[in-house]
């Protein structure tokens, strides 16, 4: 496959995606704050992280080699997310309006998004 192919094929069945799933997270996100933290917002966010991660898990190894740890950060920022995600909602089984948040010391790897969203745009996204 040519590699004007093979970056078509990484836009379409990765980073277009992704970079769709990045400006979902980021709505649900601002609903979320906007709206006292609410579960049903909180329910949203973890959608839109649960296909970013899947994605970045699937087809991540088709990047190149220097945004693979760009990927990797995304993916354990994801992992301890989720983890702490899950556990409060069974803890506390919220209702759609509760207020659901809790605490990560894994901050959100902006740069890494940064920099997968200036490739995707490099490559015509």
């Amino acid at each position: 496959m040519s590699p004007r192919l093979q970056e078509d094929a990484l836009v379409r069945e990765l980073l277009g995606p992704l970079h769709g799933h990045f400006r979902a997270a980021k709505a649900a996100y601002a609903d979320y704050l906007g709206h006292g933290k609410a579960f049903r917002f909180a329910r949203r966010l973890k959608r839109e992280n649960l296909a970013a991660r899947r994605l970045l898990v699937d087809r991540g190894h088709r990047l190149p080699e220097a945004l693979r740890t760009h990927a990797a950060a995304l993916i354990g920022h994801y992992d301890v997310w989720l983890g702490l995600w899950d556990e409060l909602a069974a803890r506390t089984a919220p209702g759609p309006d509760d207020p659901f948040a809790f605490e990560n010391a894994v901050t959100y790897p902006r740069e890494a998004e940064e920099a997968l969203t200036a490739y995707y745009r490099s490559l015509g996204g």
